[in-house]
This record gives structure tokens, C-alpha cells and sequence, in this order.
């Protein structure tokens, strides 16, 4: 699609564009701001090059979208507790977004969208991809969409994680994590409540299995669906630099950070925003 007030690059066939013509920094108009959140919408996710924000102006322009969501586990900016600080240096201190996933569907309402701000980027590697969970549905047969559409998926970081958290830090520290991550369920397909659109929502990082089946057929079934989610015809992927800003919806994409920068630094910025509806 094409767009009046700015200009929109697709980066694959199945989701993202490269956005051109558009000063974050400064206040959107409204008729604007209504053609990007379209463009959102149409794109999954949108990137930004060329960027220089301040915090404050990284918070305006994603709090457009709705309430921030405040880090419950992640560091923040200091003096910025909307802003999300992710500072890797090397592959330990990578963390848990190497494995695809959508952000928080271990909670009863998963974030909505965010925004991804880099302020130093690796000189090779580090690049993230994104997921086009519509399509991954809508290329499933119309037998196993019927099938999926009655399920319900149980997301638990505790069972996904828990064991190496208990053998690396003990059981205190596993049940301080059990306490401030109870298990929560979600449909296995969702509607996006703007589009209107059926989307999978499973993920390898937090989902742990699925209610209604038996521990093999939902070990089997989750496996086959996490590697269909993440086919090459599904994805895109963007090459960082520094003053880019990457912005996904979160209810309808997965995502991963690819740690191939080792000894390189890599320094973010993400501000996330709240969704109100639960996945259903």
C-alpha cells in the first residue's frame, strides 16, 4: 500500500517496512499519526533509520499507542522506569530474547506493541526477525485450523526455565520466580482485536503445553508448530544501526535477537506499551 505522508519500503513478503519521511523526534499531526498506526497495522512492524531521540521523545511517540507498560524484570534507563535498558556485551549477558517469542505472554495480558531504540549497535551481527503469525495460521490446512481453534495454551516461563534457575541459583530463587510467574492460559489462535484477523499465538520461550491434549501430543503438536511459525516465508530481518527504531505489534508477530555479535556491544532502548484485552 501506498501512503500520503511519508514513504513505506516492504523489507520481506511477509511482513515489515522501512519507513522514510518521518521525523520521530518531532510532534506527528494527527492525519499522519493515523496513516502510520494504518501502516502499523498493514505492516506488523515498522523501522525507522536515521532516528535521534531523546528518552522523553522515544516515550511520546510510543505512548501515541496506548499506557506503557512498565518493566517488571527488566533494567531500566535510570531515571526512566518506561524505557526498558538492554545493554549485551557478550553472548552470557545475551538473555532469554535469543529464543523466539512474543513479549509477556506469560501474563494475563501480554504487551500490545513496542519500540525498540538503538543507541549502540555491533559492527557485525546482532540483527533481530520477526514472525508473521497471521500467515503462519492462514497456511495451516483448513482441518488442523478447525482443530487448533478449540485449544488453549498454557504459557509458564517456571516450567520452560525453572530448572536451570534451580540448579544455577538454588530453590529460594526458583520459587521467588514461581511466586511472581503463575502459569496463565491463552487461546492457541486468537483474533487481533483491531484487524480482525485469526493469528497463532504460541511461542518456544513461554509456551509450555497445551490444556486439553496429553503431554506427548502437546510436546509434539507445540514442536511442529514452532517450527512452522519461523519458515523463511514468514520472516523478516533487520540489520541494526545506530539511530534506528524498530516498532511490531506484539499480538499478531514473534520475534528473536540473533546472538551472533559475541564480544560486540549492543545497547537498546524499548519502551512497551500495555493492552488493555486480554487474547482471545
Amino acid at each position: 500500500m501506498s501512503y500520503e505522508n511519508f514513504e513505506a519500503r516492504p523489507l520481506s513478503g511477509a511482513l515489515g517496512a522501512e519507513i522514510n519521511g518521518l521525523d520521530l523526534s518531532q510532534p506527528i499531526d494527527d492525519a499522519t499519526f493515523a496513516e502510520l498506526r494504518q501502516a502499523w497495522l498493514d505492516n506488523l512492524v515498522l523501522f525507522f533509520r536515521n532516528q535521534e531521540l531523546t528518552p522523553e521523545q522515544h516515550i511520546a511517540f510510543t505512548t501515541r499507542f496506548g499506557d506503557s507498560d512498565p518493566s517488571a524484570f527488566i533494567p531500566t534507563l535510570p531515571g526512566y522506569e518506561d524505557i526498558r535498558l538492554q545493554d549485551m556485551e557478550d553472548y552470557s549477558n545475551l538473555g532469554s530474547d535469543i529464543n523466539w517469542h512474543s513479549d509477556n505472554s506469560f501474563t494475563e495480558y501480554p504487551q500490545k506493541c513496542s519500540a525498540l531504540y538503538s543507541i549502540q549497535a555491533p559492527r557485525k551481527g546482532g540483527d533481530t526477525v520477526w514472525a508473521n503469525m497471521y500467515l503462519a495460521y492462514e497456511h495451516l490446512s483448513e482441518p488442523m485450523q478447525r482443530f487448533l481453534d478449540g485449544l488453549t495454551a498454557i504459557h509458564d516461563l517456571v516450567e520452560i526455565m525453572g530448572p536451570g534457575i534451580l540448579k544455577r541459583y538454588g530453590p529460594e530463587r526458583w520459587q521467588s520466580f514461581r511466586d511472581r510467574t503463575p502459569p496463565v492460559e491463552h487461546p492457541v489462535v486468537r483474533t487481533h482485536p483491531e484487524t480482525g484477523r485469526k493469528c497463532l499465538f504460541v511461542n518456544p520461550l513461554m509456551t509450555w503445553r497445551i490444556k486439553e491434549l496429553s503431554e506427548a501430543e502437546s510436546t509434539n503438536l507445540l514442536e511442529f508448530l514452532n517450527n512452522h511459525c519461523v519458515q523463511e516465508e514468514f520472516v523478516c530481518r533487520f540489520r541494526w544501526e545506530k539511530g534506528s527504531l524498530a516498532f511490531w505489534d506484539n499480538r499478531c508477530t514473534i520475534h528473536r535477537g540473533i546472538a551472533d555479535f559475541y564480544t560486540e556491544r549492543r545497547v537498546m532502548h524499548r519502551v512497551a506499551i500495555a493492552d488493555p484485552v486480554r487474547p482471545a
